[in-house]
């Protein structure tokens, strides 16, 4: 059976261990250790594969304009994002654009943030087109 050796000096402050110290020699040495800011490493893109060094520890792009520039393909993959992104708040605001159907009503119609967008303003401009159709039918 083989015996585990253990260190002799503190991790940290290089102090003698004593007594069933393994590592450290206080938990104010190993926090000291532990907490110390590690350097980012090189990571590859997503997009295109080029080694990048982080700003973050979740940054997985590299960075638009920085990293890359015009003609290569990580540049032209990120704009098309910007500009899908463009497209999509242009639908938004026209979605959140709506006009109540009641007639007589033209008051805007708040957009819930969720499900298919409201066609009356209130519950009144809803009841009164329903008897309004009722009535022309």
């Amino acid at each position: 059976m083989s015996r585990v050796e253990y260190e002799t000096n503190c991790g940290g402050c290089d102090e003698p261990l004593t007594g069933r110290q393994r590592k450290w020699c206080s938990a104010a040495c190993r926090l000291r250790q532990y907490s110390k800011a590690k350097p980012l490493q090189s990571r590859t893109c997503r997009d295109c594969g080029q080694p990048f060094i982080p700003r973050h520890w979740n940054q997985r792009r590299c960075r638009f304009g920085e990293d890359n520039e015009r003609g290569d393909a990580c540049f032209e993959r990120q704009e098309a994002a910007e500009e899908r992104a463009e497209d999509v708040n242009a639908w938004r605001d026209a979605r959140d654009e709506g006009e109540c159907l009641a007639p007589g009503c033209s008051a805007p119609v708040p957009y819930a943030g969720n499900g298919r967008p409201k066609f009356y303003c209130s519950a009144r401009c809803r009841v009164r087109a329903h008897r309004a159709a009722k009535k022309g039918a």
